[in-house]
């Protein structure tokens, strides 16, 4: 059988396909990933036995303070136990009780995050009733930035 022009041949699971450069291209690519993307998992459930053990062992040692040093003859690890105080939103109404100790021990955080309905309307496909909606955008965007993120890959088996 004749190869015909144009066309790589592959083989996958024991069979051979006559694929486009590109297609034989993104077979590689795929095979590759999906091989390193397994060792990437074993290689994390190993580090993150091994830290458990470590913390368990540093936890023993910690005495009260927030690092722990654990060294060896081949290097070191530092354990730092992190520890922060969480209030409720009832935390208000012990503010009397407290008294002028209330805004020394607790401050009162608002944070603004955008919306979908934000991301339509500076695209332009939503108004949301303005008839020119271009000044409130520009006074929109002096407050707010379009963050890029990286692109996420996923590859999946097909198996």
């Amino acid at each position: 059988m004749a190869k015909t022009s144009g066309l790589k041949r592959t083989q996958v699971q024991g069979k051979k396909y006559d694929l486009p450069a590109e297609e034989v291209e993104i077979q590689k690519l795929v095979k590759k990933g999906l091989s390193l993307d397994a060792k990437l998992k074993k290689i994390k459930q190993e580090l993150e036995t091994v830290k458990k053990e470590s913390i368990s062992i540093a936890e023993r040692r910690r005495e009260g303070t927030t690092t722990v040093q654990l060294k060896a003859v081949s290097g070191s690890s530092t354990i730092t136990f992190r520890e922060t105080y969480v209030c409720d939103d009832q935390v208000e109404e012990i503010s009397q009780e407290v008294g002028s100790l209330f805004d020394r021990f607790f401050t009162k955080k608002i944070d603004f995050k955008t919306s979908k309905d934000l991301k339509k309307f500076l695209e332009g496909e939503h108004a949301y009733g303005l008839k020119d909606p271009e000044p409130v955008k520009k006074l929109i965007l002096t407050h707010v930035k379009k963050k890029t993120t990286k692109p996420n890959v996923k590859i999946v088996d097909m198996d």
